[in-house]
């Protein structure tokens, strides 16, 4: 039975697949093609690390009865993703308060962070995107592995979308200046829906080994 947990900045729904989809999207991992993110575009610092990304899936926000046709080609190794994007698109109005009603697409990809990889500060471009979406695709996680998805409480004036590539100093002071926020752990078979807070991911610890972080993360496109 999924359970929600609400927040002023986020919406979860804990246990959100049945095992067998959720069975699918995790061996999916093991056969998707993965490549390393770019240190040098997007929120990705050098001392991010590397982690992976798989291909984007777009989907339509409105569809036919039974219909969940992509706007890009997926391959059978990538079918369970396109079923957990649908299965997001399905439980967009839990996150209504939060992910505004202009939007036409969900687009979504996979990601693995390996141990020390995580993910800077930064804010969505609220221009381009509605809201987002995180799922946590991995069987099992440990507390002390990190991974946490951090959550500043926004500042009286609104953050640029990401700090500079080597000049972070004053993103940080905007940042430190109230200093306080939240954390949602990465559960295994956990949604979390988000709004627009400042947000970064902490990195995954040395303990967590072998085990990865596997999350299909996305937008909701305007």
């Amino acid at each position: 039975m999924p359970r929600l947990i609400e927040d002023t900045h986020y919406t979860i729904i804990d246990d959100f697949l049945e095992e067998d989809l959720w069975t699918k999207v995790w061996s999916a991992y093991q056969f998707t093609d993965l490549l390393p993110v770019t240190q040098t575009s997007g929120a990705w610092k050098l001392d991010d690390g590397i982690p992976l990304g798989g291909r984007e899936i777009i989907l339509p926000r409105h569809r036919k009865e039974g219909e969940s046709s992509p706007e890009t080609p997926v391959t059978e190794v990538d079918q369970p993703f396109l079923e957990l994007l649908s299965a997001v698109l399905d439980a967009e109005e839990y996150g209504r308060r939060l992910v505004d009603d202009q939007w036409k697409k969900i687009a979504g990809r996979a990601y693995v962070y390996p141990r020390e990889t995580g993910l800077s500060w930064h804010v969505d471009d609220s221009e381009t995107y509605a809201g987002a979406f995180i799922y946590y695709a991995h069987p099992i996680w440990n507390a002390h592995w990190g991974g946490e998805l951090m959550l500043a409480e926004p500042p009286e004036e609104p953050l640029p979308v990401m700090a500079y590539r080597f000049e972070t100093e004053t993103y940080s002071q905007e940042l430190m200046d109230l200093g306080v926020g939240q954390f949602i752990a990465p559960k295994p078979n956990r949604l979390v829906l988000l709004g627009g807070a400042p947000h970064m991911i902490a990195q995954v610890k040395a303990a967590a080994g072998h085990n990865v972080r596997a999350s299909v993360a996305g937008f909701f496109l305007r």
